[in-house]
């Protein structure tokens, strides 16, 4: 492609599960049909827009794309965490999430403990993924 690959979408209400373990998410609402890569972590960007499509921020971002299989969970979703912001408010917000570098793939955890140290590896490792990088 020449480009990292680009979902674009609404963030939406999820569970809140991201940001009760500290590390809240931007939920993508995308429009039917998206070309959505495969489960699993990636290092990438995600970007707010405006109705043009235009971007207006942009944070380097760890990025979960599957089933959430430590809860038991049966969509298919997409959440982007902005490294180290906590604070954003990105609710209905249009946003874009370009998909920089694939981490690892989705796995079940057996305890929430696990998953939030393997959550803080996914941090630190997308953050080094992109250090260098545009956007990153």
């Amino acid at each position: 492609l020449g480009r990292p690959h680009r979902v674009e979408g609404v963030v939406v209400r999820g569970y809140m599960r991201g940001r009760a373990l500290g590390f809240p998410t931007a939920n993508l609402q995308t429009l039917p049909h998206t070309a959505i890569p495969a489960d699993g972590i990636y290092a990438g960007v995600l970007s707010s827009t405006d109705p043009d499509g235009r971007e207006t921020a942009r944070w380097p971002a760890a990025i979960s794309v599957g089933t959430n299989p430590t809860f038991d969970g049966r969509e298919r979703t997409v959440e982007a965490y902005a490294l180290g912001r906590d604070d954003l408010d990105l609710y209905g917000a249009r946003v874009a999430v370009d998909f920089v570098a694939r981490l690892r793939g989705q796995v079940r955890f057996d305890s929430v403990p696990e998953l939030v140290e393997q959550m803080h590896q996914d941090a630190a490792a997308a953050a080094q993924a992109l250090l260098g990088r545009a956007g990153g």
